[in-house]
């Protein structure tokens, strides 16, 4: 009988079939794997990840998947996805000895030496002479200063291989890190001797001489290395780094396109070009350099996202924004467009946003430091300098070389009061790249404010003067410095430059009119009448309030705060200086409308909520100074003057809840522990609640910075005699009513006195 052909492929299809289901689940995997094995071979790592997943979803225990996997995901340059397999493979698998090393590897790149250790340690546990294990560990030791303990380490990998050449080029760093440089330089020649084609051996040798400055030496050694490796984009990487040092950017140039020129196929390469363009600031060249990358390679998304980057930089907005949304609409998960659109927030004021688009980023990319540093900056901005502190140092800490980090750390130093820290990071700033304006002006102004005055004036007139003589930040550094020096001239035509050049800076102008007209208020009044002829600038009419207000023009003063709200409707001192003029003046009602206006604008205004409390405690409206009080505890929980107050107001209730009163003052206490009226609204607590010798010793406390206040004096009188120190507390309160000290309570301590007299 015949059978034909479409039978036989029937039958064929279905005894596969009948054996695949017949295929244990390890037989699956095994064979998964095996596939997997032989794209690698092939160089088809797509194919051979999907099999390897496929393994790994049989058996997710399945170490030697998961290692291959691992290595895919490095040589992929996906170092987070490598270092979880990996990592998993090290732990089902503790004889995996590569595994180990690699996952002790990535724990030591992350500076995570404690971690690193213990997986080397589990590798040579396993084999005590693997070769790489003790080179690493050799490493670790090293870092750490054990250079004994890591001298012993490499020989011994040395004694196992003594022809790698790199574990020749480990020892010759640990003798270098203890002076032994003859010893050293024969290993490095050791190792060129044992692989003179591995351009790596060149690489350290040439840094050696670097580190001893031997000219010679490294002439020699490039004759040597150009004509051997002609075509190696690591020698022209070498040179045109070589050249950088020396400020030989020309040269630079020529070896970064030879390295272009090499591999016309590596987008890398582009990308290097671009950096070194924008890092000596040749923008026009970085952006042709992107643009004409994006002819060859159009689809290449990070070579769009560096373009947008540039363009945004650039200020050319409208570009970056297009490009920006060109790649999220390719791939709306893509980090770098991502933080793009961030920075149009941050741009734009909606910092809030911002951070937002960052956070999960931040979960996605630990080690992006661009990333902490623009989560840094906008947190800085939203007022929170702890934050910006914190994500500051994380992105120093990925890249401790980056001049724009250390500027930013030094501005929130600055911020922060800390001047010493200031001037470190700025100074740091400015010698990685002394064209970084920021940095040069807030090292001058951290200069300033350390009171380095002598330091500061030889900092700024080492600078660029022509560039000095245009800029009104570092003129305003330099008369402040004059200043401190007490050279009046040179202060008052400094700051008569700073004038010229901004007409709207107000601080200058308050310090030249002080400097032109001392104790003169009407000259001083007239002087700024006249500049606010030429710049009607809100910061003049708040100067011009302040001086009418101490030559007790009130009314003009008014109208002055009030052209302040009309010019800067959200400024909030134009408001709050306006009111507290009004409270001294006893017009409570028209106190409480000017911050209510305020509140209107900016309903988050610390400073409008907080005067607003107080206006209302004049006006006896308690319940009222209570809520604002409590509100501003909700924006900014940490507030001592609201804390201080609320707790006043508590205690001094009937039925009070002293319990929550204390745990305020305590709060503020512990903010302003040298605050004479913080101490004298905790003492008054603990008096409330009857514990009157911790009373006693917080208005002793109070009384020895301002010993002459009546009221804490009053306070601690009554505390006495609620200890029973009677007799003392009827001189104290004797010794207030002799004086002649106005003070709310004279009444009350004269009826008391009378009292406590009679027994």
């Amino acid at each position: 009988m015949t059978v034909s052909r479409f039978t036989v492929l029937i039958l064929t299809i279905l005894l596969i079939s009948t054996l695949t289901a017949c295929s244990t689940p390890d037989e699956k995997k095994e064979k998964h794997y095996l596939r997997a094995l032989e794209y690698i071979k092939i160089n088809d790592d797509k194919a051979a990840a999907l099999e390897l997943k496929n393994a790994i979803q049989i058996d997710a225990k399945f170490a030697k998947a998961r290692y291959q996997l691992g290595l895919l995901y490095m040589k992929a340059g996906n170092a987070q996805a490598s270092f979880g397999e990996l990592q998993r493979t090290a732990s089902l698998d503790p004889k995996n000895l590569d595994a180990g090393v690699k996952v002790a590897e990535f724990y030591l790149l992350s500076r995570k030496k404690a971690d690193s250790r213990r997986f080397v340690e589990q590798v040579l546990r396993v084999d005590p002479n693997y070769q790489d294990g003790l080179a690493l560990l050799a490493n670790l030791e090293l870092i750490e200063g054990n250079f004994a303990k890591a001298e012993a380490s490499i020989d011994k990998a040395i004694a196992q291989a003594p022809d790698n050449d790199r574990f020749y080029n480990i020892k010759g760093r640990i003798l270098i890190a203890q002076d032994k440089w003859a010893e050293s330089e024969k290993l490095f020649q050791k190792a060129i001797q044992l692989n003179p084609d591995n351009i790596a051996n060149y690489r350290t040798m040439l840094m050696f001489y670097e580190q001893k400055k031997d000219e010679p030496a490294i002439q020699k050694l490039l004759h040597t290395m150009i004509p051997k490796f002609p075509n190696n984009p690591q020698m022209h990487m070498i040179l045109a780094n070589l050249y950088q040092q020396k400020g030989e950017l020309d040269k630079a140039e020529k070896e970064m396109l030879r390295i272009v020129a090499i591999d016309k196929k590596s987008i890398p390469s582009r990308l290097m070009l671009a950096h070194f363009y924008t890092k000596h600031q040749q923008f026009d060249k970085a952006e042709k350099t992107l643009t004409a990358a994006l002819l060859d390679f159009p689809n290449d998304l990070q070579l769009k996202v560096e373009l947008a980057e540039l363009r945004f930089d650039l200020q050319k907005f409208d570009q970056a924004h297009a490009i920006m949304e060109s790649v999220l609409k390719t791939n709306p998960a893509n980090g770098g467009a991502n933080l793009i659109k961030a920075r149009f927030l941050i741009r734009d004021g909606k910092n809030s946003e911002a951070m937002q688009i960052i956070t999960p980023l931040l979960a996605d990319y630990p080690k992006w430091p661009d990333l902490f540093y623009y989560t840094a900056l906008t947190q800085l901005r939203l007022d929170q300098a702890e934050l910006a502190q914190k994500y500051i140092d994380q992105a120093l800490q990925n890249d401790p070389t980056n001049d724009r980090y250390h500027a930013l750390a030094a501005q929130i130093y600055l911020i922060q009061g800390n001047n010493i820290e200031a001037e470190k990071e700025a100074a740091l700033a400015v010698r990685i790249n002394g064209r970084n304006a920021i940095a040069v002006k807030i090292l001058a102004k951290s200069l300033v404010q350390a009171k380095k005055y002598a330091k500061a004036i030889e900092f700024i007139e080492n600078l660029n003067q022509e560039a000095v003589a245009g800029d009104a930040e570092l003129l305003g550094s330099l008369a402040v410095a004059y200043l401190g020096q007490d050279n009046k001239d040179k202060a008052r035509q400094t700051f008569a430059d700073v004038m010229e050049l901004a007409p709207d800076n107000s601080r200058a102008l308050d310090y030249l009119t002080a400097l032109t007209f001392g104790p003169d208020i009407p000259g001083r009044i007239s002087f700024v009448k006249a500049q606010i002829a030429k710049s009607n600038t809100a910061g003049h009419y708040l100067l011009l309030g302040e001086l009418l207000t101490k030559n007790k023009q009130y009314e003009e003063a008014l109208h002055a705060y009030q052209k302040v709200q009309e010019l800067a409707p959200d400024n909030p001192q134009g408001y709050v200086l306006a009111a507290r003029l009004l409270s001294h003046l006893g017009r409570i009602d028209a106190t409480i409308a000017q911050y209510e206006d305020l509140l209107s604008k900016k309903p988050d205004s610390i400073a409008g909520i907080m005067g607003l409390a107080t206006a209302y405690e004049v006006q006896g409206a308690l319940d009222k100074a209570k809520r604002q009080y409590t509100r501003a505890l909700e924006l900014q929980p940490n507030l001592p003057a609201a804390s201080n107050n609320l707790a006043w107001l508590l205690a001094s209730e009937e039925g009070a809840d002293l319990g929550e009163a204390l745990r305020l003052a305590m709060q503020a206490k512990q903010a302003l522990p040298e605050q004479p009226e913080i101490a004298d609204t905790l003492g008054w607590v603990h008096y409330k609640r009857k514990s009157y010798s911790l009373a006693i010793s917080q208005f002793r406390q109070a009384l020895e910075t301002s010993p002459d206040n009546p009221t804490i004096q009053y306070h601690l009188a009554l505390a006495l005699y609620g200890n029973d120190q009677k007799l003392e507390a009827i001189q104290s309160i004797e010794k207030i009513l002799t004086s002649e000290s106005e003070f709310a309570e004279r009444k009350d301590a004269e009826i008391l006195l009378q009292q406590w007299k009679k027994g």
